[in-house]
């Protein structure tokens, strides 16, 4: 009993030192040490976390064989069926072999995720882009805001378009950074039909100041957003399982409050802004 213990011990510090190196971006030894977790037990959670890693460093097939390891043990894990999905997609692709991993890309700052009434959104993305560029996005990507007449375009950090925002908020942000704004985006999350990114105010031109980014009512639901899978919990929860437990509480707005809002909560006030003559 007293081997077997110390066997689970050992386990559990394998465990939290690989999700320390996935937070650290640390891809390659997070394999090794995620590797050495499976030879004292097999677990669905470990094999998520290494195919996560796989799919970080660019090699697919080895995060498919991965998530079929999963499935095994755990068939109906939503994490491994989502990401076999898209890997499935990316691999039927003739471009696929040329798509960059994800290591060499950005991450978004943690402070974008630190949110203030008024200066953040997250929203899902329209016109998705029917390309390689989606199928390999992850949570916590950087990507950049570019305005296109009145709408605002998301691209990856290779120049490749994902999407735009939703007309009315693409119309008002597209106004704003004209006006001196500033804005960063992140992915939150990433499935087969929908990119959700968190949209932030970072600088405010003095010509804006009588104007909030994103008005509205304030939202629970999203006060804080991982940027990482929660390695803690046995089932991998990602950014969508996690909002789907969520209570959702409103409050009266507060410019001073660090909260988040969504975009139905700002939907009425951008309505508002289609009266507004151009200056």
């Amino acid at each position: 009993m007293a081997k077997q213990d110390e066997k689970q011990r050992l386990r559990r510090r394998l465990q939290d030192y690989a999700v320390q190196l996935a937070d650290e971006c640390n891809w390659e030894e997070a394999i090794e040490i995620n590797q050495k977790v499976l030879e004292i037990e097999e677990d669905p959670a470990t094999y998520n976390r290494m195919a996560k890693a796989l799919l970080e460093l660019g090699r697919y097939k080895e995060a498919h064989d991965t998530y079929q390891q999963t499935l095994r043990l755990n068939p109906t894990n939503t994490i491994a069926r989502r990401n076999l999905s898209r890997i499935d997609t990316l691999l039927q692709r003739e471009d696929w072999q040329a798509v960059a991993p994800r290591k060499d890309f950005e991450r978004a700052d943690q402070l974008i995720f630190i949110t203030e009434a008024g200066k953040t959104v997250l929203t899902a993305l329209y016109d998705l882009v029917d390309s390689s560029a989606i199928d390999v996005l992850s949570s916590g990507e950087k990507l950049t805001l570019e305005v296109e007449h009145r709408a605002v375009l998301l691209v990856d950090q290779q120049g490749q378009k994902i999407g735009r925002l939703e007309p009315k908020l693409g119309q008002r942000v597209s106004e704003l950074i004209n006006g001196g704004n500033r804005y960063e985006a992140a992915v939150v999350q990433v499935n087969a039909h929908q990119v959700r990114v968190l949209v932030r105010e970072v600088y405010q031109d003095f010509a804006m100041r009588d104007r909030t980014s994103f008005p509205g009512s304030l939202n629970d639901e999203m006060a804080y957003l991982s940027l990482r899978y929660e390695y803690e919990t046995d089932d991998m929860l990602d950014e969508e399982e996690v909002l789907e437990d969520v209570e959702v509480v409103e409050e009266e707005f507060s410019a001073n409050e660090e909260e988040e809002i969504g975009l139905d909560q700002i939907e009425k006030d951008l309505g508002d802004d289609d009266d507004t003559p151009d200056e």
